[in-house]
């Protein structure tokens, strides 16, 4: 059962880690395109496409005499037939990617989405454009970027005539992605960009939540099992119990011949009568039998190995025991009283070391059908 827990639990934990390979393994899910900004260079500003396998590897170089020069690498969903898609992307919560930079850089990772007001399939200048800006080195490093992160700049919202406190986006009609220019990005300086492992991240709980309701309903099922053993090895302990304990009743097997030792023959046969006398105690028996202590432990040790209160209680509770499994309407309390216990929680207890459970739980046992 551990086993299996740890199997459902860490299939849960897996299939709720969800992920879509966009570069350079690409999810069939998810198709795309790749474009560049500027395709022919504007004054100084271009953008050289040098390698889309294994690594998407480009060069730039930005125009300082420009006042806003921009270069961008992007990918865009398309459908079959490589018209513009919008995707869902709700099932995903961050995009992961490695990058390096030659040299050391601050780029923007922007998301494209499609805005009800705006954007005009026909001319993709109106999506719109959500961002947030990373740092990359001369060293592989990998980006993490959460979506919730990403927001609307304000030269957008001016331009298009939208407050400031509008940055959200819809990312159910996401466009695409790119990879753009900063304002702290080298201006006449040749740069060098690659990126890889370009991959949606996401998760659903829900995968959890089955694995683990999956699991207690097994264990919940496991414990009902389990339990249903014990109460029948419970069960064939109390029946086989029962018969082993028939000759101690008195008056149907506890037969006496007639012993050369009339001692011996006097208390075995006081306390097969008399077992169910309230009031008897060992004081009681040397009283009645005019025989001393240490010779009635003696008798017992010898005949029974067991001492007066062990074999008197041995006696009470057999009979208990055989009541119990005879008697249909008579309840715990007279049969106590009947076997010579006046205290109830008392005799409940000694049955119970006794039999292993409480006299209620072995009647119910005893009778269970159950079991031949």
């Amino acid at each position: 059962m551990v086993i299996l827990t740890a199997a459902i639990v860490y299939i849960g934990y897996k299939k709720s880690h969800l992920t879509a390979s966009l570069f350079p393994a690409r999810d069939q899910g998810l198709v795309w395109k790749t474009a560049i900004e500027p395709e022919k260079p504007k004054g100084k500003t271009q953008l050289l496409l040098r390698n889309e396998i294994g690594n998407v590897e480009y060069d730039f170089f930005l125009d300082p005499e420009q006042q806003f020069p921009y270069i961008h690498y992007s990918l865009y969903f398309v459908d079959a037939i490589q018209s513009t898609l919008q995707v869902d992307l709700t099932r995903y919560q961050s995009v992961s990617f490695k990058v390096i930079c030659d040299p050391k850089n601050v780029l923007q990772f922007v998301l494209f989405s499609f805005d009800d007001k705006v954007t005009d399939l026909k001319n993709l200048v109106t999506r719109r454009v959500s961002s947030t800006a990373f740092s990359c080195t001369q060293a592989w490093s990998t980006v993490t970027i959460e979506l919730d992160d990403l927001e609307t700049p304000q030269w957008w919202l001016s331009k298009y005539g939208f407050d400031y406190s509008e940055k959200g986006y819809l990312l159910h009609k996401t466009m695409g992605f790119a990879w753009v220019n900063s304002l702290q990005s080298p201006v006449n300086t040749p740069a060098n960009v690659k990126l890889t492992e370009i991959q949606l991240m996401g998760a659903e709980p829900r995968y959890v939540y089955g694995a683990v309701a999956i699991c207690m309903c097994l264990w919940i099922l496991f414990f009902i099992w389990q339990l249903r053993r014990y109460a029948m090895a419970l069960t064939l302990e109390i029946r086989a119990r029962v018969k082993d304990d028939q000759p101690l009743i008195a008056y149907k097997k506890l037969s006496i011949e007639p012993q050369k030792d009339k001692e011996k023959d006097a208390l075995l046969r006081y306390m097969a009568t008399e077992y169910t006398n309230h009031d008897l105690s060992l004081e009681t028996a040397i009283s009645s039998l005019n025989i001393n202590r240490n010779k009635i432990n003696d008798i017992l040790k010898e005949e029974l190995g067991l001492t007066f209160t062990t074999y008197l209680n041995k006696l009470r509770l057999t009979e208990a025991a055989r009541l119990l499994t005879e008697s249909t309407n008579v309840n715990v309390s007279e049969i106590a009283y009947a076997v010579g216990y006046n205290n109830v929680p008392y005799f409940n207890k000694l049955f119970k070391q006794e039999y292993g459970c409480a006299p209620k739980t072995f009647k119910t046992l005893y009778l269970s059908k159950d079991l031949p």
